[in-house]
């Protein structure tokens, strides 16, 4: 299994980091904002005729922004 301790992130970054995005696109003029910080990891085995095939380990960050201006998002 993927060492998770070198990868993953406090709640308090996380919350951080949407905290300067939002403050970012406000002080640039956006009605509202949107933003998604995400961060996981997992295994996924793939089995053909009763025998192991595939063994994949992935570990994900993201972040997700919508920005708002009056009706208009991007």
């Amino acid at each position: 299994m993927p060492d998770t301790a070198a990868f993953s992130y406090s709640f308090a970054t996380l919350q951080q980091l949407a905290a300067d995005v939002l403050g970012h696109a406000s002080r640039n003029g956006a009605t509202a904002c949107e933003v998604d910080v995400s961060g996981g990891f997992g295994q996924t085995v793939g089995v053909r005729c009763d025998e192991v095939e595939t063994i994949e380990f992935n570990r994900d960050k993201g972040v997700g922004i919508t920005v708002y201006s009056g009706q208009r998002k991007g």
